[in-house]
């Protein structure tokens, strides 16, 4: 009977302490992916581009004032030089004239084309007024002239402005029709005595060597010449007309006369330091 206990303890022993293969399950495993994580890139802003400064386009060229006769020859053909007037008056000779009855092969200076000597704007047309007759008046901002050229004007300091001479007969009071720049200045260029009604008109944009009209004998002239005039103001000068020495001249005309010739508000120079910075 022991014999049989002990066997049957035996069997049971062994059953307990060896499982069955086909009882294992299996646990299957992942594995961790070893790849890289995607970084996320974000876009830097895009910064807007800066437009390039722009060169500033400087006036640099002086033009002859009569087509067929270069700078260098102007100084052959003056009749009438530059002569500055007293203060508060208005003798001496504002500008300088040109004419001749002779030169190359031209026969008389009158019907020879008239040209712009620097780039600008049409500010004043005259339309057969004394003294000046038929003439045209161009502003040109000292800004847009080149420095090397601004410097060889040696334009005049700024000086202030007078009451004319009592006998300059100017009218003691009028009221321009424009604002003049409190701070910008302009080279303005005159030219007198045309044969008719200028071929430009207020408000056009000139170039140099372009056409304005022709030489005539109009206005206190006693020969056909042109009669070239510079001064420097402020910027912003838009005479309607002007006009002396006659009966038929209106008020305003006389006071814009008086403006421009005798108040030092547009300072005169010698027209042939501009002709002459290029020789």
């Amino acid at each position: 009977m022991r014999k049989i206990i002990f066997l049957f303890l035996t069997i049971l022993l062994f059953s307990a302490c060896a499982a069955p293969a086909a009882n294992v399950s299996a646990t299957s495993t992942t594995i961790p992916s070893l790849e890289a994580p995607t970084a996320t890139v974000t876009p830097l802003p895009t910064e807007t581009p800066i437009p390039p400064t722009p060169t500033t386009t400087y006036i640099e060229k002086v033009c002859s004032p009569l087509d067929g006769i270069e700078l260098n020859e102007l100084t052959g053909i003056i009749t009438q030089p530059y002569k500055t007037p007293h203060p508060k008056n208005d003798d001496g000779h504002h500008g300088v004239d040109f004419a001749f009855y002779r030169f190359k092969d031209l026969v008389g200076i009158e019907g020879i084309p008239i040209t712009a000597s620097l780039a600008g704007e049409v500010v004043t047309v005259l339309v057969d007024k004394n003294p000046y007759g038929y003439a045209v008046i161009i502003e040109t901002p000292l800004n847009n002239l080149n420095p090397d050229l601004l410097a060889k004007l040696k334009l005049p300091e700024i000086q202030p402005t007078v009451v004319s001479d009592p006998r300059v007969n100017c009218p003691s009071n009028g009221e321009l029709g424009f604002t003049l720049s409190e701070s910008d200045r302009s080279l303005y260029l005159l030219y007198g005595h045309m044969k008719e009604m200028p071929l430009v008109k207020v408000g056009d944009i000139i170039t140099c060597g372009q056409q304005l009209g022709y030489v005539g004998n109009s206005g206190q002239s006693s020969n056909a010449h042109l009669h070239f005039e510079a001064r420097v103001g402020p910027s912003g000068a838009r005479f309607e007309s002007m006009a002396y020495y006659t009966v038929q001249s209106t008020e305003a005309e006389r006071y814009n006369y008086c403006v421009w010739r005798v108040s030092n508000r547009f300072e005169l120079l010698d027209p042939m330091i501009l002709l002459s910075v290029q020789n």
